[in-house]
């Protein structure tokens, strides 16, 4: 027993002997340790670029009713420095980096940290960024329905005309911010055609535009269509004339007064290619074109369509088709001309007789017509001729008086256009029996 002790306390002398020169020896070799694995395994950073920001608890805005939009680039930070020991560094790559945003945690500005974290060695990376902070405008949310229209541009090719579009769909939901979404006026499919001779159906782009027709950008906007089906109908043209079958007749003391008379005489067809091309002529029929006992200009207001064969339209749909046609009626005019002696010639005098005018004798007649050209009749467009034996013949005579004065009618004739002689004169001759010679 006595021995056991005795061995101990030899053991425990020997390990206190220069206790502090063995602790020194210890504190040395940990020292140098860490010093060799420093030197072996250092501290270093690496600098990442362009990290993007991940967005959590975004339902919190979209709760309550509010839409958000980054400021200045803020959702991704330029550049991330990630400081570890050499071992850790070089086996971090660029998807390791997480940078979130928690929204539950935005302030009242807007505003709200960046948490930096690396997947693989959390715990043992620090991190310095050039930006810590996400930027938000933040706003209240807004739908609404717009009407969707097709809009088409550009030329059909000669001889077709683009006549009109149909969309597959009428109404776009559009949502995103307030201040963004209130301002759109219009939405349009464009469509833009070069030289088309064919219907052409196709897929376009929606594009929005404000109250001044500027295009609203949809960066920030969500709709329920981003593209729409479009069919634009492409005819083929055929001009021909238009015939107008009108009849009217003027009143007693009336005269038509000029040809018949239409805004437009020809008219611009669209259609398919064999409908079209068959249509020769338009004719303008109807007993309401029959017009009796006109004392005035008779007007007829003519809607073209109306006359169109089926599958046929007319070209220019900005206007109503309507033809105004006028038939001029003007009250017959009547005015007096005076006929000079030597526009009246005696004819067929009886053998033994000498048959003159009376001196300084002419005649009136009246002429009648339309003004313009009654005013236009001269003497010389009018001459009379006295048939003496006719007369006498018509009279049952055998002989005329020496020295007498006869009224005889003459037969009168007027080369003027569109008038005639509606009351005339009879002429006074003078007879003298022819004396003999001896």
């Amino acid at each position: 027993m006595k021995s056991s002790r005795d061995q101990l306390k030899k053991l425990r002398d020997k390990i206190l002997h220069n206790w502090y020169l063995k602790l020194f020896s210890l504190v040395s070799a940990v020292v140098l340790w860490a010093v060799a694995y420093n030197i072996e395994n250092p501290v270093t950073s690496t600098r990442f670029a362009n990290v993007q920001v991940t967005f959590l608890n975004t339902e919190v805005l979209e709760d309550n009713g509010q839409v958000y939009t980054v400021l200045n680039n803020s959702d991704v930070v330029r550049t991330v420095t990630v400081s570890a020991s050499r071992s850790i560094i070089d086996d971090i790559s660029d998807s390791d980096i997480e940078v979130t945003a928690d929204f539950s945690k935005m302030r009242l500005d807007g505003t709200v940290d960046l948490t930096f974290a690396c997947s693989k060695y959390e715990g043992n990376v620090t991190f310095t960024a050039s930006s810590t902070t996400l930027e938000l405008d933040v706003e209240d949310k807004m739908e609404r329905y717009l009407r969707l229209t097709a809009d088409v541009t550009g030329t059909a090719a000669d001889g077709y005309i683009i006549s009109g579009s149909t969309i597959e769909q009428n109404q776009l939901s559009v949502s995103g911010p307030e201040s963004i979404v209130s301002s759109i006026v219009t939405a349009k499919a464009s469509v833009v055609l070069e030289d088309a001779t064919e219907n052409v159906v196709t897929y376009a782009d929606i594009v929005l535009y404000d109250s001044e027709g500027n295009e609203v950008s949809q960066d920030r906007l969500t709709l329920g269509s981003s593209r729409v089906r479009v069919t634009v109908e492409v005819l083929k043209t055929n001009t021909v004339p238009l015939i107008f079958e009108v009849d009217v007749t003027p009143a007693t003391g009336y005269l038509l007064s000029g040809e018949l008379t239409a805004s437009e005489t020809m008219v611009t067809l669209a259609g398919k290619s064999g409908v079209v091309d068959a249509v020769t002529e338009i004719v303008i029929s109807g007993e309401e074109y029959l017009v009796t006992n006109a004392t005035e200009d008779v007007v007829f207001e003519i809607d073209v369509d109306d006359f169109l064969p089926t599958g046929v339209v007319r070209a220019d749909s900005s206007g109503n088709g309507v033809i105004t046609v006028t038939q001029p009626v003007e009250e017959i005019y009547e005015s007096e001309i005076t006929l000079a002696g030597s526009r009246i010639t005696i004819s067929n005098v009886p053998e033994g007789y000498i048959v003159e005018l009376v001196e300084d004798s002419s005649v009136t007649v009246v002429v009648s017509g339309l003004q313009a050209d009654v005013e236009n009749v001269r003497t010389s467009d009018i001459t009379a001729v006295v048939d003496v034996e006719a007369w006498m013949e018509d009279e049952g005579l055998i002989s005329l008086v020496d020295g007498r004065t006869y009224l005889i009618p003459a037969e009168y004739t007027i080369t003027a256009e569109n008038v005639e002689i509606v009351s005339e004169s009879d002429i006074e001759v003078m007879v003298t029996e022819e004396v003999e010679e001896e």
